[in-house]
């Protein structure tokens, strides 16, 4: 996310001669990159990059302190002054304080909540430098109330929220999770259905907001309000996350609890926007202070408040830099940068600051601070020597390719259970004693583990065949097949099935399959009759003479078990064995200079005569003249006789040093002809 910085407040807590330009170009240097410096009149402003682990930057006061820890390393006079407000003793202002109960129902949805009534308020415009620094940072000043928790999230970095107290029936708040189909409406007038698990508070079976990202009209602050509730809190960042991206609906609150706040400065933060209430509205404090920790918190991703003591070895340190630096110096730096760090034993020992416990991590985190406040420039730009091993490609990166290239073909993945029913299992044509039966299964649909993934994803076309004619699926899985040992054998398969479609779309979609994968496939008749099939409309595929996998139309048996109208084409592909063969090795040829001549040739075969075979014949008969040989068109009719078929094929006659002339074109043609009709007794058509 960026954020827009006017450097006049970010000076306020900066104390520093150093110019805008020049601070800018040591924030970018060392912390967050300044994208850009806009002039407005007489204010320049910052529209600076924040990191999502960096969530303490997304703050004028964050930001301040970071350029103090990089300017004091760079030896510039500088000094970092805190708002003010922040200790401001939070005890009631009248003798008799106003009720608040809160009750949160899930620890894990809110860790911190703190809260506080004040009185007296008097409800008008804000002064006018509040409002122009909300202005430039690109938020719209409302009334004073309001902007102080606006100016307290562009300050700080905690969003905040104000409710008028008079409003909270019986004055009491119950944070708890929605449920689905509850609405609110919220500030800017729009009702919104809420998911499951949103974080929300409730009062007297109402809702009054949505946490985290915007509050309900139903407790908003008017001109009428004297009483308001202030309170600070943060919330568990993956209700907010998951909540907005429901309802496509993002704040700047929502953005900044989704990366998650400083959880022990929450108090601070109420104080300061008490004080500001005091100062530009009049208030009182009229109420005890609220405080909920949930110290009891599991880790439920949230940012946690519990502070580790990292160590780094100094050793490591310069090894991973490749100079040395002194452990002094080091220390200095961490300590810069607000972490608590001590020496023992050439080991640096560190903890990190409250507002930094999310990112800091390990050892390397502590690496990555001191790295970049040295300087990344100042560190040797030397190549690392030695020799790269030589990794061989895991089979889950193939997979992962595979399965991009699938997506961009227009197949859609699925993923099917792996054990089906004795049912599928016949269909399969597998005998129950050459399957793996399942010891102790739970159902009858869960018998026996698949020997193949087809039926999985017939199924998977059966029951979702009436929202579409044209369906594509594939699946990347495991088959089980039985073999003498105890475990079976367990190959990952690659199948996928065409609704509607043909054995020539299927294919030449697996031709496309083995180009983008750089395999040399054969196509051959089925040594052996598969039940699966269709007979007559299969083939096998095979690797340098090792079967790879089977392709054709689905047998009529399998598609009526399912109720499935129109013909399945589908194939079955053995990666296990696809990636243990070779890759063609790509080679680079010239593109020929002179055009090609292009023709078809037709002519009538028998009905069995397999397209491959007819093609190898013709390139055979027409190299070295012919370059390219597509087919055009396969025919069945009466009208050509019974048990005939008529094949169009293109052909490209191509040569390096010229265009081939018309008599050359001529005899290959002829001798192509004559090659057919000896062959396959072809009649070739005129």
């Amino acid at each position: 996310m960026n954020i827009k910085v006017p450097v006049s407040w970010l000076r306020e807590y900066l104390k520093t001669d150093v110019a805008a330009k020049t601070l800018a170009g040591y924030l970018s240097l060392s912390g967050p990159t300044i994208e850009r410096l806009e002039k407005q009149k007489d204010e320049i402003i910052f529209e600076v990059e924040v990191t999502s682990n960096r969530y303490d930057m997304a703050s004028i006061f964050g930001l301040a302190r970071e350029a103090n820890s990089i300017l004091s390393y760079r030896g510039e006079k500088c000094q970092l002054v805190p708002p003010k407000g922040l200790n401001l003793i939070l005890e009631p202002d009248i003798s008799s304080p106003l009720p608040l109960d809160v009750v949160i129902k899930n620890k894990s949805l809110c860790p911190r909540f703190t809260a506080i009534v004040v009185d007296n308020v008097k409800i008008k415009s804000s002064p006018a430098t509040i409002k122009n620094r909300l202005q430039k940072s690109g938020i719209r000043a409302i009334n004073n109330i309001v902007d102080i928790s606006n100016y307290i999230m562009l300050e700080l970095g905690q969003p905040m929220h104000t409710f008028d107290y008079d409003k909270i029936k019986k004055n009491r708040m119950i944070l708890r999770e929605s449920k689905e189909g509850e609405k609110i409406k919220t500030l800017d007038g729009q009702i919104r259905k809420l998911p499951q698990n949103a974080i929300v508070i409730e009062n007297d079976q109402r809702l009054i907001d949505l946490c985290g990202i915007m509050g309900g009209e139903n407790s908003q602050i008017t001109k009428r309000t004297k009483r308001v509730v202030l309170f600070v809190q943060t919330y568990n960042p993956i209700n907010i996350r998951k909540t907005t991206q429901v309802l496509s609906f993002r704040t700047e609150a929502a953005a900044r609890f989704e990366k998650g706040v400083d959880i022990e400065a929450i108090p601070q933060a109420l104080a300061r926007a008490v004080y500001l209430a005091k100062k530009i509205a009049g208030a009182k404090i009229a109420s005890e202070l609220t405080d909920i920790y949930q110290t009891a918190n599991p880790s439920i991703a949230l940012r946690a408040s519990k502070k580790q003591e990292t160590s780094l070895a100094i050793s490591k340190l310069n090894s991973y830099l490749g100079i040395d630096i002194k452990i002094e110096e080091a220390q200095k730096i961490l300590n810069l940068l607000g972490f608590s760090a001590k020496i023992q034993n050439q080991t640096i020992l560190a903890t990190a600051p409250s507002w930094r416990t999310s990112d800091i991590q390990d050892d390397v985190d502590l690496i990555e601070e001191i790295a970049r406040i040295y300087g990344y420039w100042r560190l040797p730009s030397k190549l690392p020597s030695g020799i790269v091993p030589d990794v061989p490609e895991s089979e889950l990166s193939k997979v992962i390719d595979l399965k991009k290239a699938l997506k961009f073909l227009g197949l859609t993945e699925v993923m099917t259970y792996s054990i089906i029913s004795k049912e599928l299992l016949f269909l399969t044509d597998t005998e129950e004693k050459n399957a793996i039966a399942l010891a102790n299964p739970l159902t009858s649909e869960w018998q026996f583990m698949r020997p193949t993934l087809l039926v999985s994803l017939v199924n998977v076309i059966a029951k979702n065949q009436n929202l579409k004619s044209d369906i594509k699926i594939f699946e990347v899985a495991k088959t089980y097949l039985k073999t003498e040992n105890e475990l079976p054998k367990q190959d990952l398969m690659f199948a996928a099935i065409f609704q509607n479609s043909t054995f020539y779309e299927i294919k030449g979609f697996i031709e496309n399959i083995f180009a983008i994968l750089d395999r040399d496939a054969k196509w051959q008749k089925l040594e052996k009759e598969d039940e699966l099939f269709e007979k007559d409309q299969t083939a096998q595929i095979t690797v340098l003479g090792q079967e790879i996998g089977r392709v054709g139309i689905l047998n009529s048996k399998v598609s009526d078990h399912f109720a499935i109208a129109g013909q399945l084409a589908s194939c079955e592909i053995n990666l296990t064995r696809l990636f243990d063969s070779p890759q063609i090795l790509n080679t680079y040829k010239n593109i020929p200079k002179y055009p090609p001549v292009i023709e078809d040739i037709s002519a009538i075969f028998d009905s069995k005569a397999p397209v491959g075979e007819i093609v190898a014949e013709v390139k055979k008969s027409g190299s070295p003249l012919v370059k390219k040989i597509e087919i055009i068109d396969v025919f069945e009719d009466e009208k050509i006789g019974t048990g005939k078929k008529s094949v169009t094929l293109r052909l490209t006659y191509q040569r390096s040093d010229r265009t081939p002339t018309q008599k050359e074109v001529t005899l290959v043609r002829e001798k192509i002809s004559a090659r057919l009709t000896k062959t396959f007794r072809a009649q070739i058509r005129k």
